[in-house]
C-alpha cells in the first residue's frame, strides 16, 4: 500500500531537492534504460494487470513510481501523483520533473508556482526532451525566440512529436522564424509518422 504523507511536508521536501539539484544527471542515464525496459514489460492491454505490475515493482523501479503517479493523476487523484513523482525524483528519475511542473502549472493539488515549474524543466532540459518542449512556451512569452527554438529542435530530434508539429507550424509561417517550407514538410512528415513517440515511451501510453 503507497502511504501518503502531508502536503507541507512533500513540498518542503521537493524545496530541498530543487535546491540542492544536481546538473549532472550521467549516473542516472547508465541506470534508467534498464529500469524502462523492467516497467516496458508490464503493459498489458487490460489496464488493472498492468496497473498491478507497476505496483508490485515499484519499490525498485521509478518507471512504475512514475506511470502509477501518471494514472492517479488522470484520475484526479493529484495528491497520490504528487507523492509518487517526488518518490521517483528523489530515486533519480528526472522525467518526473516534466509531470511535477505540470502540476504547479495548473494548480493540481498543490499551489500555482511560476517559478517552481521553470527550475524543474530548467533542471533538466538537456536530458529530457519533454522538459525541453515544454520550457520552449516560456521562453516564446519571452519573446526569446532562440531559445525557444534551440529547445524546440532538441525535443522534436528525440521524437516529442507535440515539438516537431510546433516546429513544422512555426517554418511554415515568419511569425516566430524566418518562412522555410523545405524544414516545415521535414518537420511535418516526422510528426506524421508515429513508429516512435518519446512521450509514450517514457509514459507508457
Amino acid at each position: 500500500m503507497f502511504k501518503l504523507v502531508t502536503s507541507s511536508f512533500i513540498t518542503a521536501t521537493l524545496s530541498i531537492f530543487l535546491l540542492s539539484a544536481c546538473a549532472d544527471h550521467s549516473e542516472a542515464l547508465k541506470v534508467l534504460p534498464n529500469e524502462l525496459a523492467i516497467a516496458d514489460g508490464c503493459k498489458n492491454p487490460n489496464k488493472k494487470f498492468e496497473m498491478d505490475c507497476y505496483d508490485l515493482i515499484s519499490y525498485k523501479n521509478t518507471f512504475a513510481q512514475l506511470r502509477l503517479g501518471l494514472n492517479a493523476q488522470l484520475n484526479g487523484n493529484y495528491e497520490e501523483a504528487f507523492q509518487r513523482y517526488l518518490v521517483a525524483k528523489q530515486r533519480g528519475n528526472f522525467y518526473v520533473n516534466s509531470l511535477l511542473a505540470e502540476l504547479y502549472n495548473n494548480g493540481l493539488g498543490v499551489q500555482r508556482s511560476e517559478e517552481t515549474v521553470i527550475k524543474l524543466l530548467d533542471e533538466v532540459k538537456d536530458v529530457d526532451p519533454i522538459a525541453a518542449y515544454k520550457l520552449s512556451f516560456h521562453y516564446l512569452a519571452k519573446e526569446d525566440n532562440k531559445k525557444a527554438l534551440k529547445l524546440l529542435n532538441y525535443a522534436a530530434e528525440n521524437n516529442v512529436k507535440e515539438a516537431q508539429y510546433e516546429l513544422s507550424r512555426m517554418y511554415s509561417n515568419a511569425d516566430i522564424t524566418d518562412t522555410d517550407l523545405e524544414k516545415s514538410v521535414y518537420w511535418n512528415e516526422l510528426y506524421e509518422d508515429k513508429s516512435s513517440n518519446f512521450i509514450k515511451k517514457i509514459y507508457g501510453n
